[in-house]
């Protein structure tokens, strides 16, 4: 299993992906980058929760979307389709 990285420039930051899959589905997932997010432990709570998701752009899009809704998750000039493309970019990576 190998780790795979995507970058993505948002305009509230860098946003750097490190990916591990197994069978299609998201098994580890790291990010990290210059961008701001509320409440504080939000990006842990989205990292926890893309953990077992199919590898795939809409089952992403809905995980992180639904996150942001459910936590009232923040992030001044960076939205969740920031960090789909950034997560994007590694699974193609």
């Amino acid at each position: 299993m190998a780790t795979k990285q995507g970058i993505h420039k948002s305009r509230g930051g860098l946003i750097r992906s490190f990916v591990t899959l197994e069978n299609g589905i998201i098994k580890d997932i790291t990010i990290s980058g210059d961008f701001f997010m509320f409440p504080e432990e939000a990006l842990f709570v989205i990292l926890e929760r893309l953990k077992g998701t199919p590898a795939n752009r809409a089952a992403i899009q809905k995980n992180i979307e639904e996150t942001y809704t459910k936590e009232n998750i923040q992030s001044p000039g960076t939205s969740p389709s920031d960090f789909v493309e950034s997560i994007m970019k590694a699974l193609e990576g």
